[in-house]
């Protein structure tokens, strides 16, 4: 049986996870925060605050 994948649930995960993501310059792209949603956030409400909040840490980066 293949364990589990990572999945994010709260606002408090998707941030902690959004974090460590930027962290590496190769995920530095809204095309790679929208594939890491796809994969592991499958609630609606929170995956809106993992593309809106992703959007936002990388726009503070660039700036």
């Amino acid at each position: 049986m293949d364990p589990q994948p990572f999945t994010i649930d709260t606002e408090a995960q998707a941030q902690t996870y959004l974090t460590d993501l930027l962290n590496n310059p190769k995920n530095r792209s809204m095309s790679e925060i929208a594939r890491h949603c796809a994969l592991r956030v499958r609630n609606p409400k929170i995956k809106a605050f993992f593309l809106t909040e992703g959007a936002k840490m990388l726009a503070e980066m660039k700036a």
